[in-house]
């Protein structure tokens, strides 16, 4: 009897050996076990330098500090941010290889033009890394000095006020349209080649108005080259404490914070997704980080994957109607 207790209790403990070894063969092979590879690539669609560009740099240097692995980031501009999705859709299912994207080649960019990928299938989400407001400002020589003041003058001037921006069917081109439609008249768009020469615009008084990022234009605010009016975000910056969000100004529907986000190929694994959510979400919440994040100009984010995912069709269901009718939607 002593004997067959003791085999069973021998067996019994092989039994949980060979379940444990199991369960730690399982874990060390799951997809989540396996992230993050050796060297992970981040894709961006914009200029090294930038403030999009600076912020993508503070999460790879968290992500490579913290992991102990190898984040190169990767500047592929061109084509509005095509070239930069292009070069992520088809790429390996281990998250070694991510996007960085803006508001463009994710929502727009498909509505518009022919592109080689459906961001809704070849993509997933992962997080937004931070937002960034723009301001609405009026040159010194219109001297707007609130939004009711541009709103009148837009019913009194149907057709005859000029704003600028960096081009047709970017966020400063269809944020003063969606103004000037809500307000029931029209505006004359002045597009440019670049950010600071559509802002030069305003400060010379070429123009009337423009939306600009707030990176961009906060020093001509307080050097009083330019005049603002709201400012597109759900609250107040800290720098700009006097300037009212758009909900303050009365105009709830005008485009919030721009984002800058994370995207993953669809064949990416969710435990893989997840893991790599959450690593991301552990720098956006360090103090250091919070704080450099912040010096760009970018509200720390770190939404969740699902959630951003219904942001984006909600951003989708907004901006098409307005497409549609400046007739910018792709034949």
């Amino acid at each position: 009897m002593t004997f067959t207790i003791r085999t069973g209790l021998v067996m019994a403990a092989i039994s949980l050996m060979g379940a444990s070894a199991l369960a730690q063969t399982a874990a060390a092979t799951s997809p989540a076990a396996a992230w993050p590879p050796r060297q992970t690539t981040i894709v961006i669609g914009f200029g090294a330098g930038s403030a999009a560009d600076l912020l993508v740099r503070i999460i790879a240097e968290g992500l490579q500090r913290n992991t102990g692995t190898t984040f190169i980031v990767e500047n592929k501009p061109g084509a509005g941010g095509n070239v930069s999705v292009d070069a992520v859709v088809k790429g390996p299912a281990d998250g070694s290889v991510v996007l960085a994207a803006i508001f463009a080649p994710i929502i727009i960019n498909p509505l518009t033009m022919n592109v080689n990928y459906d961001p809704f299938k070849d993509l997933q989400p992962l997080t937004i890394m931070g937002t960034t407001p723009s301001v609405l400002v009026s040159s010194k020589k219109r001297g707007f000095k609130t939004v009711d003041q541009l709103r009148d003058a837009i019913r009194r001037e149907p057709g005859r006020l000029t704003f600028s921006s960096v081009g047709v069917g970017t966020i400063g081109h269809l944020s003063m349209e969606m103004l000037a439609d809500q307000v029931g008249s029209k505006m004359i768009h002045v597009p440019f080649r670049s950010t600071p020469d559509s802002l030069n615009a305003v400060t010379q008084g070429e123009v009337d108005v423009a939306t600009v990022a707030l990176g961009t234009v906060e020093s001509q605010i307080h050097s009083g080259d330019v005049l603002p009016l709201a400012i597109t975000s759900a609250k107040r910056w800290p720098s700009l404490p006097n300037v009212p969000t758009v909900i303050e100004a009365g105009i709830p529907d005008m485009p919030v914070d721009a984002w800058n986000a994370l995207f993953l190929p669809a064949s990416v694994p969710q435990p893989i997704v997840q893991r790599f959510y959450q690593e991301v979400k552990k720098v956006i919440n360090e103090p250091d980080s919070e704080k450099r994040i912040m010096n760009t100009f970018y509200r720390p984010s770190g939404m969740p994957p699902q959630q951003f995912g219904e942001l984006l069709r909600k951003e989708v269901d907004v901006w098409k109607p307005i497409l549609a009718k400046l007739d910018l939607m792709k034949k």
